[in-house]
């Protein structure tokens, strides 16, 4: 068997005459397929990895397909039924006649390493789409009208998901997995009995209540925070960042609704606890001014140390926003991605409205398990809830909720009575609903203070914390939470 013909049917021009193929290894794709010819049930071994276009050589990207519909139809595989299948199919020409079909079944020995040679020809590919992007990134990049974020974002989106893809997965044994749950068992034993404090199973939120409701924020795991306007989804998502930051984590804020300059204000005002009207526009006539100037000096030097990092970019669209946050992952590892908020996104009006909302979801989805931290993304809620007598949200007030309800891991509503009803006796109460999750307590309601004037929530029976001390955290850790 031919190793690498002069030519073959569809070979492209510059391939007939430039010795200097793209990478790929004619040999193992021809082992894969004359393998699949001599076993046809060896296609469940690689079938959910392996495409058609993984294969460098036309022809045998046709023959591949060829296998994968005569397989669906439970037909043969052998040279003279796929022969037929490609008459049939108005697709000869694709091939050199059953000639080269017989050459393939009979120059393969056996199909035992049909799985060795399937991984290079998908390393081969890999390696092709890889110097495709860089081909892509030249080109891009000569354009005189090209805007280098953009080009350089595109590239890495793409280098990104090719590195966190696999060539297999599939079932495995579950005894890895069972050992594994049983040392984080012990593990989070050991700490409970050693400390006698609430243990949590990822980062923690700023509020005690909600730690004990979700036990923290879970690695891989998707967060919807929905409210409606004025409920607090700002607050909630960047005193969660600013929080987490401030335990030196690495965090990542998409602000697609304020400015950095917005998100810092805030986060002043809430982490020295002043009136965030006057970190706006702080005034010497203020009689509290003398005491607020070395609060806010304290809570700028905290988070100066702290390792947040905020996108503003408007209108981003989630292909954007998730090769920034890999390329930041790749820089360092992110443990928490704030977006605030989905709706304000980038979206295409060309297409379906639901399956955009869908698709941004999904990307954030994508994120949280691919870089292995939790990410919350902010959703507005629409008006159907303002107009009903009982104006609590569910889940049916998302906007576009189908695909955001179901992709979702955990969803969380804000809601403040006080804001229909100013006489309300849950005054300055806002409650966060568990509306879905796994192993949460779905269904419960935790009770926050608002605390809004100063742009935070705190649990509602908080004791007067001393003032930001730059290099000590404590005082900023919910009452409980240890380490």
């Amino acid at each position: 068997m031919s190793a690498q013909p002069d030519y073959y049917p569809g070979m492209d021009d510059f391939a007939r005459f430039d010795e200097r193929l793209p990478p790929c290894s004619i040999e193992a794709e021809q082992a894969v397929l004359g393998g699949l010819m001599l076993s046809p049930e060896s296609l469940a071994k690689v079938s959910d990895w392996l495409t058609a276009d993984d294969f460098f050589r036309r022809d045998h990207q046709a023959i591949y397909r060829a296998i994968l519909g005569l397989s669906a139809q439970k037909s043969p595989c052998d040279a003279i039924t796929m022969g037929d299948w490609f008459v049939a199919n108005d697709l000869g020409h694709m091939i050199d006649g059953p000639t080269y079909l017989m050459e393939l079944a009979n120059g393969t020995p056996s199909a035992a390493n049909i799985v060795a040679y399937g991984e290079i020809v998908v390393e081969k590919s890999r390696l092709r789409r890889a110097s495709d992007v860089g081909a892509a990134l030249m080109q891009a990049a000569n354009r005189t009208t090209a805007a280098s974020d953009m080009v350089i974002g595109e590239a890495v989106h793409q280098l990104s998901s090719m590195h966190a893809s696999k060539l297999r997965g599939g079932l495995e044994s579950a005894v890895p997995a069972l050992k594994r749950m049983q040392e984080q068992m012990f593990a989070r034993y050991d700490a409970a009995e050693s400390d006698k404090g609430m243990r949590l199973l990822g980062l923690p939120w700023p509020w005690r209540e909600l730690n004990r409701a979700t036990k923290g924020l879970r690695a891989g795991v998707l967060y919807v925070v929905g409210a409606r306007p004025n409920m607090g989804k700002s607050v909630f998502g960047g005193q969660t960042a600013v929080f987490t930051a401030l335990s030196k984590k690495n965090v990542a804020w998409f602000s697609v609704e304020m400015t950095a300059e917005e998100c810092m204000a805030r986060a002043v005002a809430a982490q020295a606890q002043i009136p965030h009207d006057w970190v706006e526009s702080p005034t010497p006539h203020d009689p509290d001014a003398e005491s607020y100037w070395p609060r806010l000096t304290s809570a700028v030097t905290m988070l100066i140390d702290a390792p947040l990092h905020i996108d503003e970019t408007p209108g981003i669209n989630i292909d954007q926003l998730m090769a920034r946050a890999r390329r930041a992952h790749m820089q360092r590892p992110l443990d928490l991605i704030v977006i605030d908020h989905m709706h304000d996104m980038g979206i295409d009006e060309k297409k379906e409205v639901r399956h955009e909302y869908g698709r941004i979801t999904q990307g954030a989805k994508t994120l949280a398990k691919e870089l292995g931290c939790p990410v919350i993304l902010m959703a507005q809620l629409n008006r159907a809830s303002a107009q009903r007598p009982n104006k609590r949200p569910t889940m049916t007030d998302l906007r576009e909720s189908g695909e955001i309800e179901q992709k979702a891991d955990v969803i969380l509503f804000l809601h403040r009575d006080d804001y229909y009803d100013p006489k309300s006796p849950r005054k300055g109460i806002v409650d966060v609903i568990l509306a879905k999750g796994r192993n949460i307590r779905t269904g419960d309601n935790v009770e926050l203070l608002n605390c809004f004037s100063e742009m935070r929530l705190k649990d509602l029976d908080e004791w007067d914390r001393p003032e930001p001390i730059a290099d000590n955290i404590a005082p900023y850790m919910p009452r409980g939470f240890k380490g």
